[in-house]
């Protein structure tokens, strides 16, 4: 024979001094929830900001290409690039920038 385990929870009264407390304290960890995970990216962030993504080494150099800055991994065994949102629909309405951008950083390691 199984048994079903039932959980029970009881609220209290709306309007009760209860409630009133257990709302407040509800709102008061969502703030500090949400707070500490701002804090937590930001700071995965900034532990992270010139590492690849792709082979995970701190060696992405910057490239301003028009008004378009494109991340490049000089990594030799790697070279990705890293597009920050809206800078790929840049690069599009001028095709050729991405390779002419990359030849001239490359080429400063030739």
């Amino acid at each position: 024979m199984t048994t079903k385990r039932v959980s029970v929870k009881i609220q209290p009264k709306k309007g009760s001094e209860e409630a009133y407390f257990l709302e407040r304290d509800q709102h008061k960890l969502r703030g500090l929830r949400e707070k500490a995970s701002a804090e937590a990216t930001k700071k995965y962030s900034e532990e992270h900001k010139y590492h690849c993504f792709r082979c995970g080494t701190q060696s992405l150099a910057e490239i301003d290409e028009g008004n378009v800055k494109i991340d490049i991994c000089v990594n030799e065994n790697c070279g990705a690039i890293h597009l920050d949102p809206g800078e790929l629909r840049e690069i599009i309405k001028d095709r050729g920038a991405l390779t002419l951008a990359k030849n001239a950083f490359l080429s400063v390691f030739k």
